[in-house]
């Protein structure tokens, strides 16, 4: 598989960059395009947990990623996203190549993407109804990785698959294997009204430099060390995902349920683990907007450039995660969050997400913050952790 992954990815990048290059000759040149694309997402948090009595406060630059998209060819296009943190590391986020095969419905990707599974990690952090993504999307690790996909697009519904290696930054071709892939189906489409299904596939073996996974999470603030841990116990794992969303011109529901079967040598049984969300929202003077299987850009009736007043959302959401089965004791997690936003334009957006979360903190300290570790310590099992994140953002 290592070897696959490497060779299909360098000779595909490589392919596609030649066929971009110089593509169908005259045609090539007129074809080549260049978007420059960036986010910047600026939060402050305060929160503050009851039991140990501990605070979590400060500003955070959530992500600042500069890039670029265009096309090399007529069938080929590009996406290229770093990231800069608040010390001034630069991270490679994103960076693919997509090559369609004239005359045919689907297209091969390869370089970094994102795994394809779950409606909210599918859809952009920009666009995201809250400020965090579902616990179980960060918990079961679905993130961006090395790999080569194949994705196919019809008018009501896609199609995607992938191998993965790790993500570009730590060891890609030494960093455990992903297979995954996602399928959704949209019955009902029209510009103001979706019906919206989806499932997905996922199966991970572990990092074998640095041990089994392991599985964790905050309480929603990133700014937060995790308060759940199961410690490191995986040596594979599958996860199963299904997603549902309705639109109806200014309103929005939403939902999500994960399941996931760990291979576990040292447990007594393998144990499983499960999460899920569901979300109810409305907009005024503006409103959800669904493409290609994700939530997309909303759309702002009367942006301030324009005279306007910018248009608000309004969105509630529940959040569970249990890290809890008869082999493992990784606590589980349950977070209520209610979110205001205020779109000045489609790309300027300022908020605040109130959350409140009730946890069993589970027996492994294994990542834990050092306050939660401390309420173990003390047979202290249950902390509740609140507060609020306030974000400004902008887009292009």
């Amino acid at each position: 598989m290592k070897n696959f992954l490497q060779k299909s990815c360098y000779t595909l990048s490589a392919t596609a960059l030649l066929l971009g290059a110089y593509g169908q000759s005259a045609t090539a040149k007129d074809n080549l395009t260049f978007i420059p694309q960036g986010r910047l997402q600026v939060d402050y948090n305060f929160v503050k947990a009851s039991n140990s009595n501990a605070s979590f406060n400060g500003v955070e630059l959530r992500r600042a990623y500069i890039g670029a998209r265009g096309k090399l060819a007529k069938n080929i296009s590009y996406n290229v996203d770093v990231g800069v943190d608040e010390t001034g590391k630069v991270t490679p986020i994103v960076a693919f190549v997509d090559w369609k095969p004239l005359s045919s419905g689907f297209r091969i990707r390869a370089g970094q993407f994102k795994t394809p599974m779950s409606l909210d990690e599918s859809t952009s952090s920009r666009y995201t109804s809250t400020y965090e993504r579902a616990a179980f999307t960060d918990s079961f690790n679905i993130q961006r990785r090395v790999g080569v996909g194949v994705i196919q697009r019809g008018e009501k519904y896609t199609v995607s698959a992938a191998v993965f290696g790790g993500a570009i930054d730590r060891q890609p071709f030494a960093s455990g294997r992903v297979v995954a892939g996602r399928a959704t189906f949209t019955p009902f489409l029209k510009k103001k009204e979706v019906v919206h299904f989806g499932a997905a596939f996922r199966h991970r073996t572990d990092n074998k430099d640095r041990g089994p996974n392991r599985y964790t999470q905050r309480p929603y603030s990133h700014i937060t060390d995790p308060i759940l841990s199961t410690g490191r116990i995986a040596e594979s794992d599958t996860t199963f995902v299904g997603e549902a969303a309705w639109i109806k011109d200014k309103m929005w529901v939403a939902g999500e349920y994960a399941v996931n079967k760990a291979k576990c040598s040292t447990c007594i049984s393998d144990p499983s683990f499960n999460g899920y969300y569901a979300e109810a929202g409305i907009f005024f003077r503006g409103r959800k907007v669904y493409k290609n299987g994700k939530f997309n850009q909303p759309k702002v009736y009367d942006p301030v450039t324009e005279g306007g007043k910018g248009a608000l959302a309004l969105v509630a959401r529940y959040d569970g995660l249990d890290l809890k089965d008869t082999a493992v004791d990784g606590g589980d997690l349950k977070t209520w969050i209610i979110g205001a936003d205020w779109y000045a334009t489609r790309s300027v957006r300022f908020g605040v997400n109130y959350f409140n979360s009730d946890a069993n903190l589970g027996t492994s300290s294994s990542r834990l913050a050092p306050e939660f570790v401390a309420l173990q310590v003390a047979n202290i099992t249950k902390e509740k952790v609140s507060g609020f994140v306030f974000r400004a953002q902008y887009d292009f």
